[in-house]
């Protein structure tokens, strides 16, 4: 999806999130300075993709009802998952730290055997990324850096709103995949996980060294 649709988009997923009562198509207009039609069109979609519902608010004055959008409620597993992930801490740092404990024992689980030479850092991260399933869309090398950009979507789609959850475990997936190589390289090469600024779909693994 283009930025051109989709950051509007989330502007007006993000307002209906705010709102209690629903929002029709001339308040979002208002509210994001856009064309009614336009507001109009960005609603439909989210109503087409699952994330909003209609609903009916009384009219303003005569006339007949106003059809106004909603978030749509999450589904009774989505609602448990999260209240499980919350379990993971009480803060988005210690949430974090959590996942990646988890994330070292899912990649943990395909660990390579230990090597006796220095393996190639990108190699292993990207080797055990894929094993895990996790799509790595590009690679990359700036300045003694190695920027690795991966699909987040289904990890971000197991905890909707909890971007700290994704990360971490991606991190730990990492770590560990640099340990499991070998015992020396995880003390030469640091790995970072940061957003994309140009895509809410994907991280961008940093390797430093």
């Amino acid at each position: 999806m283009t930025d051109v649709i989709g950051k509007p988009r989330d502007r007006v997923r993000d307002l209906l999130a705010e709102s209690e009562s629903g929002l029709d198509a001339h308040e979002v207009a208002r509210a994001l300075s856009i064309h009614s039609t336009t507001a109009r069109f960005h609603l439909i979609n989210l109503v087409t993709d699952g994330d909003a519902v209609t609903v009916q608010l009384p009219p303003e004055g005569v006339g007949r009802p106003r059809v106004a959008y909603r978030i749509a409620p999450p589904a009774a597993a989505a609602r448990l998952t999260r209240l499980l992930l919350m379990r993971l801490g009480d803060t988005p740092e210690a949430r974090e730290d959590a996942a990646s404990d988890v994330g070292r024992e899912w990649a943990r689980q395909l660990a390579p055997a230990p090597q006796t030479s220095l393996p190639d850092p990108v190699i292993a991260v990207e080797s055990t990324l894929t094993r895990l399933g996790v799509e790595v869309r590009s690679v990359a090398s700036e300045l003694g850096r190695h920027l690795l950009t991966v699909c987040a979507c289904e990890l971000d789609d197991l905890a909707p709103g909890l971007p700290e959850v994704a990360r971490g475990a991606l991190r730990g997936a990492v770590d560990e995949a640099l340990q499991g190589a070998t015992d020396l390289l995880i003390s030469d090469v640091t790995a970072s996980i940061e957003p994309d600024p140009d895509n809410d779909c994907t991280l961008i693994v940093v390797l430093s060294g």
